[in-house]
């Protein structure tokens, strides 16, 4: 599904596939960790840091699961 959104500035933006909007419990202690990251590493919002985590903890499991499988 291709999505057009309007920026601010007028410029346009193609979001060529469609995300689903998810939500969950976190411990706090965990969320201000995340928040210090977001300011830390730029990130624009606590939901891309936590995108890019999830998808590199993606990587990270096929790449091992064989290793992982033998526990």
């Amino acid at each position: 599904m291709e999505i057009i959104k309007k920026d601010k500035d007028g410029s346009y933006e193609i979001e060529l596939e469609e995300t689903l909007t998810i939500s969950f419990k976190i411990e706090e202690e965990l969320l201000n960790q995340i928040d210090e990251a977001v300011k830390t590493l730029g990130y624009g919002n606590r939901s891309d840091l936590i995108r890019d985590a999830i998808s590199e903890y993606m990587v990270f499991l096929d790449k091992n699961s064989q290793d992982l499988g033998k526990k």
